[in-house]
């Protein structure tokens, strides 16, 4: 077990480093199966549950993939490449002559110790915002929208009516931030997420997970799922060093200027 580092993380922690660390080496290349809940607690010293947290947080991540009567799989670390400014769906479903509307299915603030406040984590136990909306068009839903938000930068988050107004439209009305990263994979969806897109289990999904910071303090972190049939991304730009500069440095990595952007 010695690659489970570092010691001051808690287990579950270790283990999950350690898969992914599996993962990026190709020691566990894509379609491998990952081995039982019973083995990999055998093999660090685990209860089941911790092991299973982990496995979960990674099927999150869009590492891993369960599916069901067969077992774990591994997706495999993604090919990277740039993304560019995304506009709001709301505007996109507008733009192309459909109706939008949007269902709030949870708006909160994240318990102390809930997993996914590990999405975004911030300095001195910070409180995070979640919201979960499903985006329609025309009565279909086209995104399922996920977003995790530093309550300091955005604090009347929770007071807003995301049924009249998107989340992308208030923050970026409220918060600044000096740099994005954007990443995109595909993913199958677990079983809440295809029962809100109205999709069966073959069908794959576009997951966008875009995180945000000002200086270098988290802002945002957003993940957006899509149906595979019904959404498409397209970006146009220069072909230039400048504009075809890639997303994945980080935060301190840009000396930029406050700007407003979702």
């Amino acid at each position: 077990m010695n690659e489970v580092a570092p010691i001051d993380q808690p287990l579950y922690g270790r283990i999950k480093s350690a898969i992914e660390k599996r993962i990026r080496a190709a020691e566990w290349p894509a379609d491998f199966q990952v081995p039982r809940e019973e083995e990999l607690a055998e093999e660090f010293g685990a209860s089941r549950l911790t092991v299973r947290r982990a496995l979960r947080e990674l099927q999150t991540e869009g590492m891993l993939v369960r599916i069901q009567g067969r077992g774990t799989f591994v997706i495999g670390p993604k090919m990277q490449c740039a993304v560019f400014e995304l506009p709001d769906v709301s505007e996109e479903i507008e733009d192309g002559g459909g109706v939008h509307t949007s269902e709030v299915i949870s708006l909160l603030a994240l318990r102390p110790g809930d997993p996914l406040s590990n999405l975004l984590p911030l300095p001195n136990d910070g409180v995070v915002f979640h919201s979960r909306i499903l985006h329609k068009e025309d009565g279909t839903p086209i995104q399922l929208e996920d977003r995790f938000i530093n309550s300091e930068e955005a604090p009347a988050y929770l007071d807003q009516d995301f049924t009249r107004i998107t989340p992308h439209t208030y923050l970026l009305r409220e918060t600044e931030v000096t740099f994005v990263d954007n990443t995109i994979r595909a993913i199958r969806p677990d079983e809440e997420s295809r029962a809100l897109l109205q999709i069966d289990a073959n069908q794959p999904c576009l997951l966008l997970d875009r995180r945000t910071w000002r200086g270098d303090v988290p802002v945002t972190r957003s993940r957006f799922l899509y149906p595979g049939d019904r959404y498409r991304l397209r970006s146009s730009h220069e072909a230039t060093t400048a504009t075809a500069r890639p997303l994945s440095a980080g935060p301190a990595t840009m000396n930029l200027p406050p700007r407003r952007i979702r």
